[in-house]
């Protein structure tokens, strides 16, 4: 059941369905960055809206790899930037998300812009 709400959320986020993706979420879900945690569906709106890009770029998602790693869902893909103007890819990138789930809701999720390096694969704190 883990997986199949994660492929939900993931593929939500792509189609940018934001509301598919918050019903997902535990009210109090908690979402981490490289710049910070952050708690609830609303802050975890404005990270998922920036995966859908910006003023410059657009982004793409190749299909996402998923791996049950300790009770955790690792989902894995290339991200693709293009130049809105220009539509040229402006960069490619590896790119994750750690996805925690209890009770079938989303209560924490880890943003890994590089990919999941071997330290984000650890069991998170208590």
């Amino acid at each position: 059941m883990k997986l199949a709400r994660a492929h939900q959320f993931i593929e939500a986020v792509a189609a940018q369905d934001l509301e598919a993706a918050e019903e997902l979420l535990d009210p109090d879900v908690e979402t981490v960055t490289p710049r910070g945690t952050l708690r609830g569906i609303a802050a975890c709106r404005q990270v998922l809206q920036k995966a859908g890009g910006d003023e410059q770029f657009a982004m793409e998602q190749a299909e996402p790899e998923f791996e049950d790693i300790e009770g955790d869902v690792i989902a894995r893909t290339q991200e693709i930037a293009r130049w809105r103007e220009t539509g040229e890819v402006a960069y490619e990138r590896d790119f994750a998300v750690r996805l925690t789930l209890e009770d079938e809701r989303i209560v924490r999720i880890v943003v890994m812009p590089a990919g999941a390096p071997p330290s984000q694969l650890n069991s998170p704190p208590d």
